[in-house]
């Protein structure tokens, strides 16, 4: 697909929104930052019209926190990247697809034989497990891994690798033919070095096509956004998607629009001006 100039709204003929679906890092806000309430405004109004606006992201259940406490009517959350419907209002699991102990040890397995240096983490669905010298925001909220044993009772959604370098594309590229039939393989930072694995066949556009058609909401009528590569699928999924201006250059060319950077507020402005059309 072919991306538009930023500032304009090019959308399909005969395109009826029914749907929003949206990343959170990068794409609604930056760096940690509260979400804008010109963006706030803008989720309400699509619920105010009666549309569905679905968070879609690769951050687990324990970093929903804020965004619950910003909008805590929001209600169905798509997490760790298509692993998880979360109930944000509830607080509880709707849905989640977990990788089996035998699979977990078959892929760390494969790529330690591929990257001997490589160390992992294990997010599940009450915390997260990492390797010793396992690179993560939150230290103190872990628990080490002293066997990979310790994971038999454990609900494992997503699995992370890193092999001590910054470059996330290069490790993707790494670890493509090691892992294309155990697990999906991708990223949400291009300088984190870390790459993310879900089970094999789930993606944001997969468990977003699955709630959607929950909800009777088909693919033509929905309105996507995203900025990295984990973003990719359900943007080529949806009946529109759009990259924000801050988005890797295979965003944007996966996308049938772009939209503002996330610091311009991209998605508010771009969704505020769909909405006046209606």
């Amino acid at each position: 697909m072919t991306a538009q100039h930023r500032h304009t709204v090019a959308l399909p003929e005969h395109f009826r929104l029914g749907l929003v679906a949206s990343d959170i890092d990068g794409t609604l806000l930056l760096d940690w930052q509260p979400i804008s309430t010109t963006t706030i405004d803008a989720i309400h109004r699509c619920r105010t019209s009666h549309i569905p606006f679905v968070l879609v992201t690769g951050r687990p259940i324990r970093w929903l926190a804020p965004i619950a406490e910003q909008i805590p009517d929001l209600g169905l959350v798509v997490c760790l990247n298509g692993a998880v419907i979360y109930d944000i209002a509830a607080s509880r699991v709707v849905e989640a697809h977990t990788i089996a102990h035998p699979e977990i040890e078959e892929i760390v397995a494969a790529i330690t034989e591929s990257q001997p240096g490589a160390r992992f983490a294990y997010e599940t669905l009450t915390g997260l497990l990492i390797d010793p010298g396992f690179p993560t925001r939150f230290p103190q909220d872990a628990v080490l891994v002293e066997d990979l044993g310790m994971l038999r009772e454990r609900e494992v959604v997503k699995i992370l690798v890193s092999i001590g370098t910054n470059d996330s594309q290069e490790l993707h590229t790494l670890l493509g033919p090691v892992l294309t039939r155990s697990c999906h393989a991708t990223f949400s930072d291009p300088v984190n070095g870390l790459v993310e694995l879900s089970p094999a066949g789930v993606t944001k556009a997969r468990t977003l096509e699955q709630l959607c058609g929950r909800l009777g909401v088909g693919r033509e009528q929905v309105m996507a956004f995203g900025d990295m590569p984990n973003d990719i699928e359900m943007l080529t999924w949806a009946g529109h998607g759009v990259a924000v201006g801050n988005a890797l250059d295979s965003v944007k060319e996966s996308a049938d629009a772009v939209a503002e950077a996330v610091e311009a507020e991209g998605v508010a402005r771009y969704l505020g001006a769909v909405l006046d059309r209606l």
